[in-house]
């Protein structure tokens, strides 16, 4: 998925294309309803290799979810709130988004 680098906490991460970014939501879109949840959020963490424990991966998840979802239907959908999910992938998983 690109080169590996290290944000300020010490996490391992990727630097990936925006394009990248939305194929591998995609790919952990499990039911293909075009909506992420936060069950397929903490499955696109594990894609990222960011292998956190249990509640980390849920809090992370959540914590993402509640920045996102500008309708509150507990889903990321729509080009809207996948922009924001790339935007606090940046900042809050120390993943490298590029165009």
């Amino acid at each position: 998925m690109g080169l590996r680098s290290t944000d300020n906490l010490g996490n391992q991460g990727h630097t990936m294309t925006k394009t990248a970014f939305r194929e591998m939501l995609k790919k952990v879109d499990s039911n293909g309803d075009g909506q992420i949840s936060r069950k397929e959020l903490r499955e696109a963490l594990r894609e990222l290799g960011l292998n956190y424990n249990w509640f980390r991966m849920w809090w992370n998840a959540w914590g993402a979810m509640s920045h996102v979802d500008l309708n509150r239907n507990k889903h990321v959908d729509g080009d809207r709130e996948i922009e924001l999910l790339i935007d606090y992938a940046q900042k809050k998983w120390g993943i490298n988004i590029t165009n």
